[in-house]
């Protein structure tokens, strides 16, 4: 199985709230949010995954963003009401973050303990996850390292931060194709039931975005080995901010002339050739969102195709 991480901006829930929606993926994709704010796309993406039965993850103790803290504001106790029913049902898991151990509620723990998701990647908490989980939960996500499966042995997810991210997007000119992840051919014989990434985003996390000298779309894809490769789309006219509706077209033209993505078919690569044919510039969230959708229904046609090992 697959459990992409994903922090709870609002084009990477609308993403996953796309595909499900769209029938895209399935019981072998299980999607970790972990939510920055309280909000009407966080609450639709999980009522989605709800109707179609199919699993998600939010974590409960986010160490990035204000949800915690917001939620506790009387404008947002309608929020909270409703976000604390759709809890409640099965198809939504509770992620406890173990390095983040300052905001952990033991009384979630007991509360959640049939559906209980572990997030541990940091060798400091190790002890914490013995002290307070044991081998209760579903699913724990940890590093992939004698360090952690030693003695985190059950269950086991490997969670690894597969993104070349670099400083700036021009420096992706550099690098336009490389190696991405293996994990989804190995896991399963290395003792896991699963592998987890931060998908084309990386694992670091900032607040706000700015007006960027070059755009780069980055794109997974298989190569003949069946290893996922990525693909950096970047611009050309990268000395300043000016014009990213050009800069955009540059990348894009790029991406619609590969010989390597021209019988890939998903929603999102679909969506980024449109954008293309109509010379529209929609935007960089909708850019990454429609990035993400690729990466993410490439995996699920992927885990279908492996059959029930995966």
């Amino acid at each position: 199985m697959y459990f992409p991480y994903l922090r709870g901006k609002q084009f990477e829930l609308l993403a996953l709230k796309e595909l499900v929606i769209s029938n895209k993926l399935s019981s072998k994709v299980i999607p970790i949010i972990e939510p920055l704010k309280p909000s009407s796309t966080l609450s639709n993406t999980l009522k989605a995954f709800v109707e179609n039965e199919l699993s998600i993850v939010t974590i409960s103790n986010p160490s990035v963003g204000n949800f915690l803290l917001e939620c506790q504001n009387k404008d947002k106790e309608a929020f909270r009401k409703s976000y604390e029913e759709i809890l409640k049902n099965p198809s939504i898991l509770l992620g406890i973050d173990l390095n983040n151990s300052d905001n952990i509620d033991v009384q979630i723990i007991t509360k959640y303990a049939d559906k209980l998701v572990t997030v541990c990647t940091d060798t400091e908490s190790i002890p914490l996850h013995s002290q307070l989980i044991g081998t209760k939960a579903k699913y724990n996500l940890i590093k992939d390292s004698k360090e952690f499966s030693r003695e985190i042995t059950s269950n086991k997810v490997m969670l690894e931060d597969k993104f070349n991210a670099k400083k700036r997007n021009a420096d992706y000119c550099a690098v336009q194709d490389e190696l991405f992840s293996s994990d989804h051919l190995f896991y399963n014989s290395e003792g896991y039931l699963g592998f987890s990434d931060y998908s084309i985003i990386g694992s670091d996390y900032s607040e706000g975005g700015f007006a960027p000298y070059a755009i780069a779309i980055h794109i997974v894809y298989f190569d003949s080995n069946k290893k996922l490769r990525i693909k950096h789309f970047t611009s050309d006219s990268n000395d300043d901010y000016n014009d990213p509706a050009g800069k955009f077209q540059e990348a894009i033209s790029k991406l619609a002339n590969c010989e390597e993505l021209k019988d890939i078919n998903t929603d999102g690569l679909r969506e980024l050739r449109l954008c293309y044919e109509d010379k529209r510039y929609p935007g960089l969230g909708s850019v990454k969102k429609m990035a993400i959708k690729h990466h993410l229904e490439l995996m699920n046609s992927f885990l279908i195709a492996e059959g029930p090992q995966s």
